[in-house]
């Protein structure tokens, strides 16, 4: 399996736009057993004043529901990512984290939504809000484990492919115009 991550972090590596590392990540999702995946910063996209990633093929009903609660920073999942630096089991949560009514309420309807066991790669980039790369199986579906340490690999690389994007498309929209002493004269006469 170590081959194909090899060529997966070639693909990654070329990938153009969020959409084209969506395809790549969604191919590999299914190659390790799972049905779902999220590339995401641990905010609420919302109200963040920074650009962040969210890149997914989870229900669009599933992002409905998690955007009207504002579960981007809430998320049982995102919590415990802050207590490792390596891949975890959702079963796992009531170890690593307390859980409250509001968490088992989530996993309830995470549930509802077809959502099954996870695994979860933490992504902690210094200076940078945290962030994580998770993959889901369907609904009754139990994790393959002999996948799990690809997986890790395929999270790390996968979410440092999406900061990279979004960097570059926030630039970007953020660079000031550029132009030439004649365009400028040209703007200038337009204006007068």
């Amino acid at each position: 399996m170590f081959e194909r991550v090899g060529a997966f972090v070639e693909d990654v590596n070329a990938v153009g736009s969020q959409a084209e590392l969506k395809s790549v990540l969604a191919e590999i999702t299914k190659e390790l057993g799972f049905t779902h995946f999220a590339l995401s910063h641990h905010v609420d996209l919302r109200s963040s004043s920074e650009p962040a990633i969210r890149i997914h093929n989870y229900p669009d009903e599933w992002e409905r529901y998690y955007d009207r609660y504002h579960l981007g920073r809430t998320d049982p999942v995102h919590r415990a990512c802050q207590t490792t630096a390596v891949g975890f089991a959702w079963s796992q949560l009531p170890r690593m984290i307390p859980l409250t009514r509001r968490d088992y309420r989530l996993m309830e309807a995470a549930a509802k939504q077809g959502l099954g066991e996870g695994f979860t790669v933490p992504a902690h980039v210094p200076g940078e809000v945290n962030g994580s790369c998770s993959f889901a199986t369907a609904r009754g579906r139990p994790l393959q484990a002999e996948h799990l340490a690809t997986a890790q690999l395929v999270g790390a690389f996968a979410f440092e492919a999406a900061r990279r994007l979004v960097k570059r498309e926030h630039q970007k929209l953020s660079d000031p115009a550029r132009f030439s002493d004649r365009e400028r004269d040209c703007l200038i006469w337009v204006a007068r």
